[in-house]
């Protein structure tokens, strides 16, 4: 009898331990670690408003969607959240539905508008973001609450608008019978811009440092600038290059010039890039400056140098994305028998880089869509396209036009993205020379110049302005 009694309690005590063992297994450890790991906004009401295409009268439209594909930035080490590409415009910030993960599973709370009391994120229900929230996430231990500061942006303005803003007028430019302007970067960041103008005398200079007003500008060097100086202003390094009695001078300013190159036979410049400066001697051939105009040396060129423009130039200079240190020169205007000629070529300055020639965009036959003929052009580069100002052949300055080009210069089309400003033909008559011009500054404003009426404009496309926001973080 007691051995049996034994034996029962050997088995109970072996099924005891054996339970203890198990309990052992369930014992969890839980981080004393908080975050949120993820945020994203997966639906959302959107008002598009738009015109009807019969009486072209104002509409609203609404649309719902998903925008998980607008990342959002978790900095971590300031505990705040926000997505550097802002929602698009017209989208109800009041109503936002979204998913919040948090680490390890933790749940993510929301902290009300009105008082302190706190609700969970279920990733169905509407949220407001209209303004600056307050998420918290507590750790799987109960012993580290962390809260983070989210802001949801949303554009203000539609992506691709644009508009015209006149500056304050300015009664001298309106001696000038011709044009040129152009614009650089200040040391500070800013941008400076120079009008170039011809009173039939002579150049004078007009800056403008606040985006507003035309001033004088006084040169530093006795004399003046010929007549036709100002068909020769390019800009190299943020400065304003010219030829000035054979010399080579520029500026940063409009008023202190310095000599950069003497007594060089070049004429006048016709365009530049990082790398060179480009003009014509007294021979009519195309040489480049590699030291900034101090020695020159005959440029190479594929075709006939007949088919150079000897007038009406105008270039661009644009930085290739494919290769460091490269960048493609254009070079426009009008050829001795009158007719547009568009040259184009690679420069690079990168070690062991060939010296490219250059090259003669030839107009085709079956080409329906050439540069028309244009008095007095402007030409530079906006938004991936070519923008070419001017007046077409025969037609008076009332007609002044914009084309632009999506193939670097090979074909044109009036543009439909950039519309003139609408009172650009006050002050011009249906007869007599151009007097406008066209450029672009850092800042991606497009700007307008009619002397005649002592006018200018700028405008950007609203999304060329938005600033970009921070992504990533190192703690």
């Amino acid at each position: 009898m007691k051995n049996k009694f034994a034996a029962f309690a050997m088995l109970f005590m072996a099924v005891f331990a054996l339970a203890s063992c198990l309990n052992d297994d369930n014992e969890y450890v839980y981080t004393d670690d908080s975050a949120i790991t993820s945020f994203s906004v997966t639906g959302a009401k959107r008002y598009i408003h738009t015109k009807t295409k019969k009486e072209g009268k104002d509409s609203v439209y609404t649309v719902t969607s998903s925008y998980t594909s607008y990342k959002f930035c978790i900095d971590q080490s300031n505990n705040t959240i926000y997505n550097p590409d802002s929602l698009p415009c017209g989208v109800d910030a009041k109503k936002l539905v979204c998913t919040v993960t948090g680490l390890n599973s933790m749940a993510v709370l929301i902290k009300s508008l009105k008082d302190e009391s706190l609700e969970y994120i279920s990733g169905t229900d509407s949220l407001d973001f209209s303004q600056e929230r307050e998420l918290q996430v507590m750790s799987n231990s109960g012993k580290q609450l962390r809260k983070y500061k989210v802001k949801v942006n949303i554009h203000k303005e539609q992506a691709d608008s644009f508009f015209w803003k006149p500056m304050a007028k300015n009664a001298e430019i309106e001696q000038l019978t011709a044009v040129k302007t152009c614009a650089v970067k200040t040391a500070e960041g800013g941008v400076r811009l120079f009008l170039f103008g011809t009173d039939g005398r002579q150049t004078r200079v007009y800056v403008m440092n606040d985006a507003q007003t035309w001033r004088a500008a006084t040169p530093n060097f006795n004399g003046v600038l010929a007549a036709d100086a100002y068909e020769g202003v390019v800009t190299k390094d943020d400065k304003v290059y010219l030829s000035h009695g054979g010399n080579i001078i520029c500026t940063t300013d409009g008023s202190n010039w310095r000599q950069t190159g003497s007594v060089t036979g070049v004429k006048k410049l016709v365009a530049a890039s990082p790398l060179r400066l480009y003009g014509y001697n007294a021979e009519g051939q195309l040489v480049a400056s590699a030291d900034n105009g101090a020695t020159w040396t005959v440029a190479t060129i594929d075709s006939d140098a007949a088919f150079l423009p000897t007038t009406n130039h105008s270039y661009t200079c644009n930085a290739l994305v494919t290769n460091n240190d490269s960048y493609r020169v254009t070079l426009y205007g009008t050829t001795a028998d009158g007719k547009m000629a568009v040259w184009g070529k690679v420069d690079e300055g990168a070690a062991h880089s060939e010296n490219q020639p250059w090259t003669y965009y030839e107009v085709s036959a079956d080409n329906k869509h050439a540069l028309p003929k244009l008095k007095n052009m402007s030409v530079a580069t906006y938004d991936g396209k070519t923008y070419a100002l001017g007046t077409p052949d025969g037609m008076s300055e009332s007609n002044t036009a914009l084309y632009s080009s999506k193939d670097g210069g090979l074909t044109w089309a009036a543009d439909t993205t950039l519309s003139l400003p609408t009172n650009l033909s006050v002050g011009v008559t249906t007869s007599g020379e151009p007097r406008m011009a066209l450029t672009v500054d850092s800042d991606n404003f497009i700007w307008i110049v009619n002397a005649k009426s002592g006018s200018t404009w700028r405008g950007r496309i609203n999304r060329l302005g938005w600033k970009k926001e921070q992504t990533d973080f190192i703690e």
